[in-house]
């Protein structure tokens, strides 16, 4: 498992773990190290990274994308349209997104994503979407 040390004076917290100065921890699950100031010691065996999709996805006036999602049993959707305005699909429910007000899910099951996300737009847009796996 990747191990991962404190080299900071301060306490760091992750998603319920606690490393302690100092402290170091192995895990068997994708750890944000550099975000969290953590120092990777043992990065074998590697684990993959927790993102499904990353793409900034280029919308059409009026023609829908749909983008397929590799299966994990629950995922966080985020998503914001960096240029335009435009709609997010989740299993029949429409969500605006534009620059000013993108759309972050709870965790969701597979199955009510079904697979496929669809954006759309009435005068075309760039949405960033990003679909990670949740452990």
């Amino acid at each position: 498992m990747p191990t991962y040390k404190n080299n900071t004076d301060s306490q760091i917290y992750w998603r319920n773990i606690l490393w302690e100065p100092g402290e170091i921890r192995a895990l068997a699950f994708y750890v944000p190290d550099s975000d969290l100031g953590l120092t990777v010691t043992s990065a074998l065996p590697a684990v993959g990274s927790p993102v499904l999709v990353s793409e900034d996805v280029v919308i059409g006036a009026g023609v829908p994308e749909e983008i397929e999602i590799p299966y994990s049993a629950r995922i966080i959707v985020s998503a914001i349209a960096t240029t335009g305005t435009a709609s997010l699909d989740i299993n029949g429910e429409a969500i605006p997104v534009d620059s000013t007000a993108g759309y972050e899910s709870t965790v969701l099951p597979w199955a009510k994503v079904g697979g496929i996300l669809t954006l759309s737009s009435t005068a075309g847009a760039t949405v960033r979407l990003l679909v990670e796996e949740v452990l």
